[in-house]
């Protein structure tokens, strides 16, 4: 009997991933293409449309051929999750007028400013677990709605359901994404009629909401890919909430980090929960749960920005070596000590969301001397991330009104690295979990896909599934230190606060 597969798809900011697994939750199959990201004006980050369209479905054909050619199994079904935070305009004839915004573009700053003036903002927390911010679709409508006025009859999309549509011809949406737009109510799992007559729009310029359990017929596919006509396809969530699933953050008490791109201190619950404070976002997740946490903008992007600035020579070097420079980088940066002597780096390259959610906030480095270099600033940014996810991570404590969580796993692309696993050890002074396959999202994906499917009894059973690679014990003599500088850090952030808001009026007028 020929072994059963899953096919995930994540659509990520910087690449598409196809994932195959077998029934035991290895990976059989993979393949990934990079995403364009374009930033043609200031605080502007979007994908086109059809490049993501293309690239998912590229991706698919190329893992199902390696499937097929290497005869390792039968596909039983197949999921897409993407990024949260996305938005897009299509038109009456279902043509997308827009491009897609990401969860980088923070375009609506002023729109966002407006809604708080306005309206009551800690209603619109309450009612949707979204705090007011230009990060999310609720501000990015209003700012189009005033720029582009001849819009605002178009449909609202994300680019989940501008997928789902363009795969199978029907406007539905996950509870999940719906829930990281800024208009569903995160009680009633509907679209809210407040917040929608806030903006001036009606529900069915939105998707129809569906559980990401929800399974499709694979004939009703209208592109050709071969060998998924036959095939279920689960509806499946976002990637946020999928990667602590896949991590075996799922139990209360347990908390997922990750480290991609972005960030992100992640936690279930069977009910909402609110800080009162509004640091914290609650999302739906599926079945009866909440994801509780906070992102944070500039996680991996600051290593990455680093990479391309200062080090190409340990790119090309890598290259040679057929290594990751990342590797040759981390490596010099394990030579400095703990605090970079001194240095401290705000790695607010693209603004900023969870606690503070100052979308103005930007990036400075103090304390450089003229024996620092390009090491200790390597060091430095890897400690300064850290930091970032440390203050969602006490934010979160307080929400939970808890001392300590249960369990605390890492995972994402950081993971990778041991010097970073062990910097957020010794920052947040705890055990880390670290699971084997960092690619935490998709093995989520399979999971929620087996629960669909009727192949797992439910997501509690996904502590079970994964397998752990390592442990991670804090250095408490370097947590010292961290502390000490963590409250040097939050006073540098709180002093610059000023000074973020009259750069970024400068940065708008140039």
């Amino acid at each position: 009997m020929e072994e059963e597969l899953i096919l995930t798809v994540d659509v990520g900011t910087g690449s598409i991933r196809a994932i195959v697994f077998n029934s035991d939750g290895e990976v059989v199959a993979k393949h990934s293409v990079k995403s364009n990201l374009y930033q043609e004006h200031f605080n502007w980050a979007v994908q086109k449309p059809e490049e993501i369209l293309d690239n998912t479905v590229n991706v698919c054909r190329s893992v199902i051929n390696e499937i097929k050619r290497e005869k390792k199994g039968n596909l039983i079904g197949w999921t897409i999750s993407t990024y949260y935070h996305s938005f897009l305009l299509v038109d009456k004839d279902n043509r997308p007028v827009t491009e897609i915004l990401t969860w980088a573009d923070l375009r609506a700053s002023r729109q966002a400013e407006e809604i708080k003036k306005r309206y009551n903002s800690s209603i619109i927390y309450q009612k949707t677990g979204c705090p007011v911010h230009p990060m999310y679709p609720l501000s990015k409508l209003i700012w189009f709605m005033e720029n582009y006025p001849e819009l605002r009859d178009f449909r609202v999309a994300s680019a989940k359901d501008y997928l789902i549509y363009s795969l199978f011809g029907e406007w539905i949406i996950d509870e999940t994404i719906a829930s990281t737009l800024g208009f569903l109510n995160i009680n009633s799992l509907k679209w809210d009629e407040d917040i929608l007559s806030l903006i001036g729009i009606k529900k069915d310029k939105l998707s129809d909401i569906l559980s990401p359990l929800t399974i499709i017929e694979g004939k009703r596919l209208k592109i050709d890919i071969e060998d998924l006509k036959d095939i279920p396809f689960i509806l499946g969530s976002g990637d946020g909430a999928l990667s602590s699933l896949g991590m075996g953050a799922i139990n209360q008490g347990d908390v997922g980090v990750m480290v991609g791109t972005s960030g992100a201190v992640r936690s279930f619950s069977d009910k909402p929960v609110l800080d009162e404070k509004e640091r914290i976002w609650c999302y739906y997740f599926a079945s009866g749960l909440w994801l509780i946490g906070g992102a944070i903008n500039n996680g991996g992007i600051a290593l990455r920005w680093l990479r391309d600035g200062f080090f190409q020579d340990l790119v090309r070097e890598a290259d040679a070596l057929n290594v990751d420079p990342y590797d040759l980088i981390t490596k010099i940066a394990e030579k400095i000590p703990p605090g970079a002597d001194g240095l401290i780096v705000l790695p607010f390259l693209t603004g900023e969301r969870s606690p503070f959610w100052n979308d103005k906030a930007q990036g400075a480095a103090i304390g450089f001397n003229l024996s620092h270099n390009r090491a200790d600033l390597a060091r430095a940014i890897m400690e300064s991330v850290c930091f970032r996810l440390f203050s969602v991570y006490s934010a979160l404590k307080d929400t939970f009104n808890v001392d300590k969580f249960n369990d605390v796993r890492a995972g994402g692309g950081f993971s990778r690295s041991n010097l970073w696993l062990q910097i957020m050890s010794d920052v947040f002074g705890e055990g880390l979990t670290v699971p084997a396959l960092e690619e935490n999202t998709a093995l989520g994906a399979f999971i929620l896909s087996l629960v669909a499917l009727g192949k797992l009894e439910s997501f509690g059973k996904a502590k079970d599934m994964v397998k752990i690679r390592k442990m991670v014990e804090p250095d408490m003599n370097n947590h010292s230190i961290y502390s000490e500088l963590y409250d040097i850090y939050l006073d540098a952030y709180w002093s610059l606060n000023n000074i973020y808001q009259r750069l970024y009026s400068f940065k708008e007028k140039i």
